[in-house]
């Protein structure tokens, strides 16, 4: 299982340098020809631009990143932490209200025959400590019977 090591960041200076390119897109995209406000636009105003797209930039890459994390999920995330291997049973809407906006994706299910629960694989990530709860579903009995595993 994969361990995001908190505190580190991913902003490389390669990383740096094509967000730069991506704003100086981004400009052009919201202000046209030339690439900048008009003349006599207030810095607030242009705050608010920077949010408005950055704000969507960032919901993006979330609901990108669990789409492509709920498309990759591995076979040992099918087991419980009791042993019993889940089937899987299709996918269900997840969406989760963020900071930036609604992020949305298909999340696996899983069904543990023996037990007879649903089984949704996932680890507390993507906003659990501000209480949004995990990316990969996993409702309160599940957590609460110990029947979970981890999405990687």
């Amino acid at each position: 299982m994969a361990k995001r090591t908190t505190g580190k960041s991913k902003l490389t200076p390669q990383l740096r340098q094509r967000l730069a390119e991506l704003a100086r897109e981004a400009r052009g995209l919201v202000y046209g020809e030339p690439a900048c406000p008009a003349w006599g636009t207030s810095f607030a105003e242009l705050e608010d631009d920077a949010k408005e797209v950055g704000h969507e930039f960032i919901r993006s890459i979330m609901q990108q990143s669990a789409e492509a994390q709920a498309a990759r999920m591995p076979q040992a995330a099918l087991t419980s932490d009791s042993g019993e291997q889940a089937m899987h049973a299709g996918t269900e809407d997840r969406t989760i209200e963020s900071e930036s906006g609604g992020v949305q994706w298909k999340e696996p299910k899983a069904y543990l025959p023996k037990s007879r629960k649903a089984f949704f694989p996932s680890e507390p990530s993507l906003g659990l400590a501000r209480g949004r709860g995990p990316v990969a579903g996993g409702d309160a009995q599940d957590r609460a019977s110990g029947n979970e595993a981890a999405v990687v």
